[in-house]
């Protein structure tokens, strides 16, 4: 790609020398091709990661924008807007109006294609801007790809690792009723609280992953470095195992109640034996949450996953305190 990329301004470079007539023009042009020509000392051509010989890449091709025609300028604003809108730039759409605005001012009417004093410096001082913003957003790509990767990476593994717990006393109780025949799960009194928390981590973990694969080209170089780093995940994590604890209150207190929410009394672990024939010895033989267990799952992970349900919930809470309040 760097390669290719040289290969395209010294091509340019060399239909320039053509047209350049202008000394201070010829200047700038003599500074394209004497870098260009000693760009392999400098840098290592074969190397795509070297940030160093892109930058001096995009420096060399805002230059050749110093020199471009006059009667070329508008043609290749146009085309550079277009590639900025293909790129998904975040400027886009102010680019293209200050490109239309300066089209406006540059261009006499009167005389087709014949640009006003100071339309060429106007025309040209835009594609220089347009340039700019292109080899930012482009940099900034390649730089933050390794970073996105490995915030990626963490988030992953951190999200199994939750998921991982969650299903840990599953596990360990189909291990257990395999070996011994019987269902331990009296003694388990920790269950509903684990359960809330382990699916409340799962949940925000899940919402992290969703949120980042989502607006990775908006976040700033700063916000994926936060990210990745590890505080911020464990942050976000309790942030989600909290709203899971509060929900879970909340249920239990029967603030709220109706079909959707769990029944505590009801927490447990449900088992059936199939085929159902009297007399018959069970063929298959299943454990699994109950309906209230399930239903506290459901509402933990929400609890993680949402970040406006926690407030949610407290407003309606306080709007129905307040309402019976006034009415007594």
């Amino acid at each position: 790609m760097l390669a290719s990329f040289l290969s395209v301004l010294d091509v340019r470079t060399r239909r320039a020398t053509l047209s350049v007539t202008d000394e201070a023009k010829k200047a700038v042009l003599a500074e394209i091709q004497t870098s260009l020509n000693t760009f392999s000392d400098g840098f290592a051509v074969a190397s795509g990661d070297n940030f160093q010989a892109w930058n001096e890449c995009y420096r060399l091709e805002r230059l050749m924008a110093l020199i471009e025609p006059a009667e070329n300028l508008w043609p290749e604003l146009q085309r550079r807007v277009a590639e900025a809108a293909e790129e998904k730039l975040t400027s886009a759409l102010r680019l293209a109006a200050a490109a239309e605005a300066a089209r406006q001012l540059a261009f006499d009417a009167q005389a087709p294609h014949g640009l006003r004093p100071g339309g060429e410096e106007l025309l040209r001082s835009n594609l220089l801007d347009v340039l700019e913003e292109i080899h930012w957003a482009v940099q900034r790509k390649f730089y933050s790809r390794p970073i996105r990767k490995s915030a990626t990476r963490r988030i992953v593994w951190t999200g199994m690792l939750a998921f991982l717990l969650f299903i840990m006393p599953y596990i360990v109780l189909y291990i257990w009723f395999a070996l011994t025949g019987r269902n331990p799960v009296e003694g388990w009194s920790w269950l509903p609280f684990y359960t809330a928390l382990t699916s409340g981590l799962f949940g925000a973990l899940f919402s992290r992953l969703l949120f980042l694969q989502s607006n990775w080209d908006t976040l700033t170089i700063g916000g994926l470095k936060a990210a990745r780093d590890y505080t911020s995940i464990f942050l976000r994590g309790c942030v989600g195992m909290t709203g899971a604890v509060i929900v879970s209150f909340f249920l239990l207190s029967n603030v709220v109640g109706g079909g959707l929410f769990p029944t505590f009394s009801e927490i447990g672990l449900d088992t059936a034996s199939y085929p159902k024939v009297e007399g018959n010895a069970p063929h298959l033989s299943l454990i699994y949450p109950s309906k209230s267990l399930a239903l506290l799952v459901v509402w933990s992970f929400l609890a993680g996953f949402s970040e406006r349900l926690i407030p949610s919930l407290l407003q309606d809470t306080e709007a129905s305190i307040a309402k019976r309040t006034a009415s007594k």
